[in-house]
């Protein structure tokens, strides 16, 4: 099934949810609703890390009105 692109040329990102597959080992599904349709991605423990790791380095590039409201303590 092709996809038509929006109009700016990205989906817009409408809302987000998981599934829980299996708990041990942790697998999943990330389902990202968008303006063309629902992208579903399988994830492990691994990349969901990555993912969340993205996410926060992104929130953190906020200024302004979009600083972020929440500290990051990391651990090795």
């Amino acid at each position: 099934m092709k996809r038509k692109p929006s109009k700016s040329g990205f989906n817009k990102l409408l809302d987000v949810d998981t599934t829980l597959l299996s708990a041990e080992p942790l697998i999943g599904l990330l389902e990202l609703e968008t303006d063309t349709g629902t992208i579903e991605l399988a994830m492990n423990r691994t990349l969901a890390e990555q993912l969340l790791f993205a996410v926060v380095e992104f929130l953190q590039a906020g200024k302004g009105d979009d600083a972020p409201t929440f500290a990051v303590e990391r651990s090795q």
